[in-house]
């Protein structure tokens, strides 16, 4: 069986032209059988038989022209046969006949288009179609089993890539009914490794375009990240991957969260590198990274802040232990929550007309990188729980109000991925697996079964954009780019506006557990960054927490840590909120460098059972006059007086640290210079340019 396409209305005119011009002379002859009235009594016969056919073949606009044709060929051929010929009768008939053939020409079907059926036809009008077009038509149909009609096929921009198969549908099939035989169509088309069939839209719903990669397109080094550092914003799409055909595959992570899968050395960390890369760029989007291996994949855009080359981190908050973690999203669902009330964010929807929040960069998004989240699920514990679930609740709570998520795994099962989270994420990008089954629980759908070759080949699904998971690969990234485009996107990295770092302030230990008692769990209570979250230091103690991380990055052996932490690791305590002890074994909230002296000694007063009163002893603690007695200053408590002495004049980092060593403040310039960062951010100080001054 052959498709071919109906020929237009014109091609008989001809032929029935011709046929008038006999019937007339048959009539006119002496021994014709009838009178010249017969063609009259004909046209009533006729025009009926006319209108009939007309709509029979799918050309409904025709039937007023046919039925006059009709009408006026069997009057005029009664004419002729009454009277006879004359040149005047011949022009008439010349003239309807061209008028004929030019209405049939124009006028269309009823679809619009050529009508295709099916039958045994032409065959050598068949023969005559490229002969791709017949093999590809033969294969669809033998795959299938349904009647397709190829209508082209075009080759890539670059021959011998690829080519694209124009195909038109019949009624009871759809482009995902296609889609889902696009594997057998790349066997039998017996493609290469690595080469898949894509479906695609056509120009209407009936129309499926496939798009076939006849050689493997993705092979060779790749292609390296292009991030200009001009000022963005995470309204803006960004290119995360390229197709065969060199295609952008862009997404947009404003209002979609993302999961990324892959197992070892499949250039998932390469990926989240490309992420952070435009990320820098947006004015309007902090980043923070919850890392559990260490913090590795934040390492290289916060090292050129901590080694004093870059004035702001590119990472805004680094989380690489399921406590810091769980604070973190504590303090994201907590921002999120209170922008869907708070009166400025109230004021922005309004004013954009939108349920969405508009952010910049005095109100921006938040968006968070866990690299291997994996981890903080399988790790045993309440935290781990707390972690797990609280990605997976920032993704579904926070899209309008500017928090995102985007979450990597190593493989793609239901013990390693949140089922929650990757529901929500309408951006699913799964790289190289070890087990098959793992791309359709990574990406949601089946997506074929061609082999990812290359390192970064993956298959990318935007769920409001593509039919099926499309087979692309990421672009690569270099270690030395990382570091210089920190440095050059410093100064576009934004702040946490100053509502939400007063929501961080107010939060709790019973907030980051979720309601449950902090007496019932003194092993995460004593945790230190619980310390600062009671507190009020949350948000703004996050570097503190980081002291060794940030001194290993500057080379240095031995870490400046906070008195209140030394404490509490040596003594640990589960004292009541708001007590002495608490009080005490938080400290004062800012940093020592040096050893503390010891203290004097208190008498202890004994309890009722004969033991030491603790919290007596830590009422005569914080008393003021052994309070009078503490040593020594802390840098914080040191740079303020120089500031204040040198006002109106500002000081360089490098005249405080001179100053301090003068002091006998053993600091290392890096360490000053966090020091007066963190004084202008709590405005108790100022800055302009290099220098630092005393705020009036």
């Amino acid at each position: 069986m052959k498709s071919r396409v109906a020929r237009s209305g014109a091609a008989w005119v001809p032929a029935w032209t011709l046929a008038v011009v006999l019937v007339a002379m048959a009539l006119r002859t002496e021994v014709a059988p009838v009178s010249w009235w017969a063609p009259l009594g004909a046209a009533l016969v006729g025009v009926p038989a006319a209108v009939i056919v007309t709509f029979a073949t799918d050309r409904p606009f025709a039937v007023p022209h046919r039925a006059v044709a009709v009408a006026g060929a069997c009057v005029w051929a009664a004419v002729v046969a009454h009277s006879g010929w004359s040149e005047r009768r011949g022009l008439v008939l010349v003239f309807a006949a061209v008028l004929l053939a030019a209405l049939e020409y124009a006028v269309p079907s009823a679809s619009g288009a050529p009508v295709v059926w099916q039958g045994g036809g032409d065959g050598e009008q068949s023969d005559r179609r490229p002969e791709s077009v017949k093999s590809w038509e033969g294969l669809l149909r033998r795959t299938t089993k349904k009647a397709l009609v190829v209508r082209s096929v075009d080759p890539w921009e670059r021959r011998g890539d690829g080519e694209r198969v124009v195909v038109d549908l019949p009624e009871d099939m759809t482009l995902k009914d296609v889609a889902a035989v696009c594997d057998k169509l790349a066997a039998g088309r017996r493609l290469p490794q690595g080469c898949v069939v894509r479906a695609l839209d056509g120009d209407h719903q009936g129309q499926v375009v496939l798009d076939v990669m006849l050689r493997d397109c993705l092979a060779g080094e790749g292609r390296m990240v292009s991030e200009p550092t001009t000022p963005a914003s995470i309204n803006d799409p960004f290119d995360v991957a390229f197709t065969p055909r060199g295609e952008q595959m862009p997404v947009c992570l404003r209002e979609e969260s993302m999961v990324v899968g892959g197992t070892t050395n499949a250039g998932k960390t390469t990926l989240l590198h490309r992420i952070i890369f435009r990320l820098a760029r947006c004015t309007d989007t902090l980043i923070w990274v919850a890392d559990p291996n260490g913090g590795g994949v934040a390492e290289p855009w916060i090292k050129p802040w901590a080694l004093g080359q870059a004035e702001t981190p590119t990472i805004d908050w680094l989380a690489e232990s399921a406590a810091e973690a769980a604070v973190m999203l504590a303090v994201a669902r907590a921002v999120a929550k209170d922008r869907k009330t708070s009166k400025e964010a109230s004021r922005r929807k309004r004013a954009a007309n939108s349920t969405v929040l508009p952010v910049d960069a005095e109100m921006p998004a938040i968006l968070i990188i866990t690299d291997e989240g994996a981890e903080f699920r399988q790790a045993a514990g309440l935290l781990a729980l707390i972690v797990d679930e609280g990605f997976a609740r920032a993704a579904q709570i926070g899209r309008a109000e500017g928090l995102r998520i985007v979450m990597s795994v190593l493989r793609g099962t239901g013990d390693l991925l949140n089922k929650g989270l990757r529901t929500v994420a309408g951006i699913r990008v799964c790289l190289r697996m070890n087990e098959e089954d793992e791309y359709g629980y990574i990406l949601g759908v089946n997506p074929g079964r061609a082999r990812l070759l290359h390192k970064g080949s993956a298959y990318v699904y935007r769920t409001d954009t593509d039919h099926i998971p499309v087979l692309a690969r990421t672009v690569n990234v270099l270690l030395d780019g990382m570091e210089q485009h920190a440095i050059a996107t410093a100064h576009l990295r934004p702040k946490l506006d100053a509502r939400a770092q007063q929501v961080a302030a107010r939060l709790t230990v019973r907030d980051v557990l979720e309601g449950r008692d902090p007496t019932e769990h003194r092993d995460i209570a004593r945790m230190p960054v619980m310390r600062d979250v009671e507190a009020g230091r949350a948000y703004s103690g996050r570097w503190d927490r980081q002291a060794a991380i940030l001194a290993e990055m500057r080379g240095e052996d031995a870490p400046e840590v906070e008195r209140a932490v030394t404490v509490i690791a040596e003594r640990p305590t589960a004292a009541p909120p708001g007590s002495a002890a608490e009080r005490l074994l938080l400290g004062t909230g800012t940093l020592v460098e040096e050893t503390p002296k010891a203290a004097p000694a208190i008498a202890q007063a004994p309890a009722g059972n004969g033991e030491p009163d603790v919290m007596a002893e830590a009422e005569a603690l914080l008393s003021p006059q052994h309070m009078a007695r503490r040593a020594p200053l802390s840098t914080r408590d040191a740079i303020l007086p120089l500031l204040r002495d040198a006002y109106p004049d500002l000081l360089t980092n490098a005249q405080v640290h001179s100053r301090l060593m003068e002091m006998g403040i053993e600091v290392s310039p890096q360490r000053s210079h966090q020091v007066l960062k963190s004084l202008v951010e709590k405005r108790e100080a100022r800055q302009d340019g290099a220098g630092y001054g005393h705020v009036a």
